[in-house]
């Protein structure tokens, strides 16, 4: 178990009674940064790509950066 999970369990046990939890308890919409912020939107960098994936080829790096930025927004539960 990840600590922040054993903090989080913790935090509820603990603190539950508080009306503060809603603070924590806050949705991704919530979090989610404005449009013109959110940088997962900006188009893919080939040269980024290539520096996070060198052992592949430029396609290759670019469908890789492109499927770990998908997997980033769908763990962040923002969608596509």
């Amino acid at each position: 178990m990840h600590p922040l999970e054993t903090f989080g369990q913790w935090r509820r046990r603990w603190f539950g009674w508080l009306p503060i939890h809603q603070r924590w308890e806050r949705s991704a919409e919530e979090v989610a940064p404005e449009r013109q912020d959110d940088w997962l939107l900006d188009p893919i960098n080939q040269q980024e790509a290539s520096a996070l994936f060198p052992h592949l080829s430029k396609e290759q790096a670019i469908l890789q950066y492109q499927r770990l930025r998908l997997q980033m927004r769908e763990q962040g539960k923002r969608g596509f």
